[in-house]
């Protein structure tokens, strides 16, 4: 036997003896020092006769026995229970417990010094106020069996098993920043397997479909997070030295010493660790339940603003890389709602960036472009659309705030709609593209409302290649779109397509450019010759479609002006914005934005 173990067996064993066998010592002396006149008056409650005294106590320890294994019993069978569900540490919760502990013990001392007491009355010698005593604890067991379940009960729940645990890790971490103890190692293992803990509780809760107990575990590893993070500062350097932890501790298993070392140097392997427990949720719950994986992206983003307001680099950085690793998971998975929601949060975080560090911000708007672009490599429609929205939003955010690099933010939006490789299906692109320049149209529209008109001018002139027709259809997308919130039940609850009244009135402006730049363009495009009449046709009017027939005078014009009248335009004449979208009706939609909905639509419904 180990000396763990020895240790283990000798401690309680030597602990209830003395306990037991003192009490019994104890109430001996106390019946051998009680005068005559107190040892009459409790002899007054009990028969005369020794026979009839001792039959009924001495069968009392039997009951003390079958009452604690009945005790035993039950509550073993419901700690199991919860054990087998949740995690096999609360078995060891509920064996440290004290109340748990004190209970059981109370039944061990009862029963011991019943059988004592039983055994050691005599003719000669009647210890009634010993007898008094055991009777009193006898009553008290039986009284306290019910309570006791009912804690045991309550223990077990959820909220209250993972709230004790809770505390103590936030206490560990408390009094070392405090300096009320000094570090060990055990220390730091105590608060690291009370995350251990959390995570396979909410991991076990995920393949059981329990909901509630996952998200609660998700809110308490954040709580404890940013507390850590108001504390961090404070603890002594021997907790950031955790050198082959990556042996021992599953979650760092898989990470290379370089890796480690990293995370050695930014001083972030518990927010790692928290930040490794809720991919492996989202991984696991984006499919089945999604409302824990909304709950991991939108704790990941309480935990990133939390570090951005106590300036902790190290888990900034881990923030980035976990959002990131978010969407790659979705975008492999091929869940754009997933995605949807991620960026939504992740948004929020290059907000708060904006003012703390403008280039994170500027990082952050890369990293939704890139995964943008690998969405649509990867056939996951619409996301483009999404991260046009964000990018929107940054973009406003960035001009309020003042923030540095508005024009580079910009930059990175207008690369949206780029083409992610030469060999992209063109259909692909232009399905995400009409949604991609309706929220470049609604930041222009904001920097006119504002009298940017220079940086206005850089959207028109990203935009200047683009066919009237589709300009036409972003219009009309906007100005009939009166609903702000969108007609299902989505996370974000917006219609990306609605703009504010003010900002389409800024809008007319903007759309003017392109009906300025149609006057000076000729009607038909370079290279694209006059199209030939058949032999004995005659000339047409040069109608648009859905435009009535001109009806025919009663007299019969000169044959100068008839013809005249239907002669084509000239290629020089000037069009009009109505005129040029009627040309590119006429013209087969082969850019693939048949299908698409006028009024917008958020992406992922």
């Amino acid at each position: 036997m180990s000396k763990e173990n020895a240790t283990t067996w000798a401690r309680p064993l030597l602990l209830l003896s003395a306990i037991s066998f003192g009490m019994f010592f104890i109430l001996r002396l106390v019946d051998m020092a009680l005068p005559a006149e107190a040892v009459e008056f409790l002899a007054g409650f009990y028969p005369s006769d020794i026979g009839t005294l001792t039959n009924p106590y001495g069968g009392l320890g039997e009951v003390v026995a079958a009452v604690l294994g009945i005790e035993i019993t039950v509550v073993a069978i419901i700690v199991q229970l919860a054990a087998n569900k949740y995690s096999s540490k609360i078995v060891e919760l509920f064996v440290e417990n004290p109340v748990n502990i004190g209970v059981i013990a109370l039944f061990v001392v009862t029963g011991i010094n019943t059988v004592l007491v039983a055994n050691t009355i005599s003719d000669d010698f009647v210890p009634y106020f010993s007898i008094t005593v055991n009777l009193a604890l006898i009553v008290f067991s039986l009284l306290v069996l019910l309570p006791h379940f009912n804690y045991v009960f309550n223990f077990l729940r959820p909220n209250v098993f993972l709230g004790f645990v809770k505390q103590r890790s936030l206490s560990v971490i408390e009094k070392l920043a405090d300096g009320e103890e000094e570090y060990t190692d055990k220390k730091y293992h105590e608060v690291n397997n009370g995350l251990n803990f959390f995570g396979d509780v909410a991991l076990n809760s995920v393949y059981q479909g329990d909901r509630a107990v996952t998200i609660l575990c998700i809110g308490i590893m954040r709580d404890l997070t940013t507390y850590y993070l108001e504390k961090k500062k404070r603890l002594p350097e021997g907790w950031y030295d955790q050198r082959g932890l990556e042996r021992t501790d599953p979650d760092f298993s898989g990470f290379a010493k370089f890796v480690m070392e990293r995370l050695a140097e930014r001083r972030a392997l518990l927010e790692n660790k928290v930040f490794k427990l809720y991919e492996l949720l989202f991984d696991n719950s984006r499919s089945t339940l999604r409302d824990v994986a909304s709950g991991v992206l939108l704790n990941s983003r309480l935990i990133a603003l939390k570090a951005i307001d106590m300036n902790d680099q190290g888990v900034i950085h881990a923030a980035y890389q976990y959002f990131n690793t978010y969407m790659r998971i979705a975008i492999r998975g091929k869940d754009p709602r997933s995605i949807f929601t991620a960026l939504d949060h992740y948004r929020v975080v290059a907000e708060r960036l904006l003012t703390a560090d403008p280039d994170g911000a500027e990082r952050v708007s890369k990293f939704i472009k890139y995964y943008s672009d690998e969405a649509i490599k990867n056939q996951v429609l619409f996301i483009p659309e999404t991260a046009a929205y964000d990018l929107c939003r940054l973009n406003e955010v960035a001009y309020e705030k003042k923030a540095p690099n508005v024009e580079a933010l910009l930059d990175v939006f207008l690369n949206l709609d780029a083409p992610v490789e030469a060999t992209e299906s063109k259909s692909m692109k232009e399905m995400a593209l009409v949604g991609v320049r309706v929220a470049q149209s609604r930041l222009a529209g904001f920097y006119l409302l504002k009298n940017e008109r220079v940086l206005a001018r850089r959207i028109f002139d990203d935009m200047d290649d683009e066919p009237i027709g589709r300009i036409m259809k972003i219009r009309d997308i906007i100005y009939n779109t009166k609903e702000e919130e969108f007609w299902e039940i989505t996370p974000r609850g917006i219609n990306f397509y609605y703009l504010p009244e003010n900002i389409k009135e800024a809008l007319h402006e903007f759309f003017d450019w392109f009906d300025e730049r149609e006057v000076k363009k000729p009607k038909r495009g370079p290279g694209r010759p006059p199209k030939k009449k058949a032999e004995g046709e005659e000339a047409k009017p040069n109608r648009g479609p859905g435009r009535p027939p001109k009806k025919k005078s009663e007299e019969t014009p000169p044959a100068d002006a008839e013809a005249k009248s239907q002669a084509p335009k000239s290629a020089e004449e000037p069009r009009s914005l109505d005129d040029a979208k009627r040309d590119e009706t006429d013209k087969p939609d082969a850019n693939g934005d048949e299908g698409r909905s006028e009024e917008g639509n958020e992406t992922t419904s």
